[in-house]
């Protein structure tokens, strides 16, 4: 029997918007560990199998009617929203593109494995892969412009859902200052669900649930290499 999570459900108070943050689902290269970035890569059986639970876990078993749904525009990502809508039984919302909720780009070593991105990194003196591709501040800059473009221009409507990415996810919880969870142990596992209520007065984003898994059954789904998170 599916557990009562609480912020769960649609919100009908039209002051505040519900925002279902989700990660797409699993593409071969996660499950190869292969860097991504920007690279345009589909979902794999799993990951249309998660997005497909996803939508019927969304919309028949939690009842939530959503308004409109934003997603990256990568493929993965729109194969998500387009599986997890497939099981919407009522109206299907209105679906945008949006180029600023991609991933952080790796530059050079996206399409990498990561132990090779690794030993590049070593050979041209840096301390990380991660000193590749878009600069933190840049990424930064893109991510949270782009969830506050949509949010603001959300005033008419009460629930939508984001779709993104994991590294996109991560650094928009920082932004909102989360810190139930120490941030370096957080894993946003594809189609994980994280719920952010919106204040529309006061413009404030307040996060009530991180990396929810409930659709894929019991048990704690993590990823095993906590350097892909």
């Amino acid at each position: 029997m599916t557990k009562d999570i609480p912020f769960y459900s649609t919100n009908e108070d039209g002051n505040l918007l519900r925002v279902f943050l989700v990660r797409h689902g699993q593409t071969a290269e996660n499950s190869q560990k292969i860097l991504q970035g920007h690279l345009d890569t589909n979902l794999n059986d799993v990951g249309i199998e998660q997005a497909q639970k996803l939508g019927q876990y969304l919309f028949q078993e939690r009842k939530v009617r959503l308004d409109r749904v934003y997603s990256s525009d990568l493929k993965r990502c729109q194969q998500t929203t387009g599986q997890m809508l497939d099981k919407c039984s009522g109206e299907r919302p209105e679906v945008k593109l949006d180029s600023g909720l991609r991933e952080r780009s790796m530059g050079e070593i996206q399409g990498m494995y990561l132990s090779d991105a690794e030993d590049y990194a070593a050979k041209h003196g840096k301390a990380s892969f991660r000193d590749f591709g878009e600069k933190p501040q840049e990424f930064e800059h893109r991510i949270t412009e782009a969830v506050s473009k949509i949010t603001e221009n959300c005033s008419d409507v009460q629930n939508i859902a984001i779709v993104s990415h994991g590294g996109s996810i991560r650094q928009l919880l920082k932004w909102f200052d989360y810190t139930e969870h120490d941030m370096h142990r957080i894993i946003v596992f594809n189609t994980s669900v994280t719920i952010i209520d919106y204040r529309k007065s006061k413009r404030t984003y307040e996060v009530k649930r991180v990396g929810n898994t409930q659709h894929l059954g019991d048990g704690e789904f993590i990823v095993s290499d906590l350097r892909l998170r």
